[in-house]
């Protein structure tokens, strides 16, 4: 059974990305060095996955390599989009509890977008909460989430980094 983990960055406001779907108040952070975790969490992967916005946004950030190598990444989606940026892009057009069966063992990240997010949670598939904290207010933009299903969170790990930023890991009870 994979481990449906999502690790994503929001604002002490709730919002993980601008109205535009943006994510420029994150640069300073990037630009500060601070690894936040995330290669550790990068090498615990079996799986990534992510829809059609979240897919597009990071084709648009010209990086010189697909930084998924080796990983199958699954785009929720239904449009035709491209998937020659490597061989372990998919499309799935299917509802998101059959991917999730299709998922390999090990741990996956969900990615984002926000509505593939609400998706999941709908449905109760995050086992998994790892959010960094971001210490600004945006005020307005893309909410984390929607419409937050009753779940009980269980705080595991809490690091705090010099710059502010807070890295809150929790399980979703069932």
């Amino acid at each position: 059974m994979p481990e449906i983990v999502l690790y994503i960055a929001a604002s002490l406001d709730g919002y993980i990305a601008e109205e535009d779907g943006g994510v420029k108040f994150l640069q300073p952070f990037e630009e500060a060095g601070i690894d936040y975790g995330y290669q550790a969490f990068q090498k615990s992967l079996s799986a990534v996955v992510m829809g059609a916005k979240t897919y597009e946004q990071i084709l648009g950030f010209g990086w010189p390599e697909w930084p998924y190598k080796g990983l199958p990444v699954y785009v929720c989606t239904r449009r035709e989009l491209p998937t020659t940026v490597d061989p372990d892009v998919w499309l799935w057009p299917d509802p998101v509890e059959e991917l999730v069966r299709q998922l390999p063992d090990g741990r996956t990240w969900l990615m984002g977008g926000a509505q593939l997010i609400d998706s999941f949670n709908a449905l109760g598939l995050v086992d998994r909460l790892m959010l960094a904290v971001m210490p600004v207010f945006l005020g307005r933009g893309i909410k984390l989430l929607n419409q937050p299903p009753p779940q009980q969170l269980v705080l595991e790990d809490l690091t705090r980094y010099p710059d502010g930023v807070l890295m809150l890991e929790y399980a979703l009870k069932r």
